[in-house]
């Protein structure tokens, strides 16, 4: 990709009620660069919020893509979306496509909640269907309701 930034901004804010109002969502990020030509958005350290009735979403990264026409994104680097209902999901790329209503990945997803861990090698969501799969060779495993709802902290003294 060329230097040559159309427009070059610093600390982004967007925000936008979904269509039918179901949800509104914002997007920040740290840095912004269009390109001539491309149509998209190249955003770094970017955090999107999800919020609807009764629940909210927070995912964060080390860069993305905004479609400027679409409003489709595509993040990547350390993805991390947190639940205001305790789940957490990480993985390295994580797409949403605003007129399908629907989040994905083909990459490997790790998914935390209430002490289970559930791991494959690709999510959709597509959360007005209150619909999720994750995709590939998944494991899971369940702990107790006193479990931690994150990644396990290292053990010390086991071999």
């Amino acid at each position: 990709m060329s230097s040559q930034a159309d427009q070059d901004l610093k600390e982004i804010h967007i925000q936008e009620d979904a269509k039918g109002g179901a949800y509104r969502w914002s997007l920040d990020a740290e840095r912004a660069e269009s390109f001539p030509g491309t149509r998209k958005t190249l955003l770094r350290k970017v955090t999107i919020g999800v919020e609807e009735a009764g629940r909210r979403w927070k995912v964060t990264s080390d860069e993305g893509d905004l479609a400027q026409e679409t409003r489709d994104v595509e993040l990547r680097g350390r993805v991390v979306l947190v639940s205001s209902e305790g789940l957490r999901v990480e993985t390295t790329v994580l797409r949403w496509s605003n007129a399908d209503g629907r989040t994905w990945t083909d990459q490997p997803v790790t998914i935390y909640k209430g002490g289970g861990v559930v791991k494959g090698t690709g999510l959709e969501v597509r959360p007005n269907e209150e619909i999720t799969l994750v995709r590939g060779r998944v494991t899971a495993t369940f702990g107790g309701a006193k479990a931690p709802a994150g990644p396990s902290p290292a053990r010390k003294g086991r071999s």
